[in-house]
């Protein structure tokens, strides 16, 4: 088993040394999805949510901007959807966790930290890492 490093400092959480998509496969559960976004800080991704109507359609999230710009996302509900669109994104991805009313829990962000790659957690609603990630372990 090998040594995970975890920093918390809530409401963010750090883990280094970590596989990232068993990581984030642990925020499936239930109704749960996420959606990857391209982009860098943040704020931007405090901009989108704050933003953006969202829209659950079959297997995307509907997303009309303040200029009324429509685009879809894929709707990440699975083990097998995660992988497929994890292979996609660079080790510093940007992903954001809803629960099944699009509510946001959490933003996730791909780090590399001390030479090894591991994911930046922000908590958006209190209690969720502990509730998915308490006694993570590989």
């Amino acid at each position: 088993m090998k040594q995970i490093k975890t920093t918390q400092m809530p409401p963010y959480f750090k883990m280094l040394n970590c596989n990232t998509l068993n990581v984030l496969e642990k925020f499936l559960i239930g109704d749960n999805s996420i959606m990857f976004l391209d982009v860098y800080y943040e704020e931007d991704v405090d901009t989108f949510l704050t933003n953006s109507n969202l829209t659950k359609l079959d297997h995307v999230i509907q997303v009309i901007n303040y200029s009324n710009r429509i685009c879809f996302f894929p709707d990440i509900r699975s083990a097998k959807e995660l992988s497929k669109e994890f292979m996609n994104q660079d080790w510093g991805f940007c992903c954001i966790v809803f629960d099944n009313n699009l509510k946001p829990l959490l933003y996730i962000r791909g780090i590399e930290e001390e030479g090894v790659h591991g994911v930046r957690i922000k908590e958006l609603e209190t209690g969720v890492y502990n509730k998915y990630l308490m006694n993570y372990q590989e």
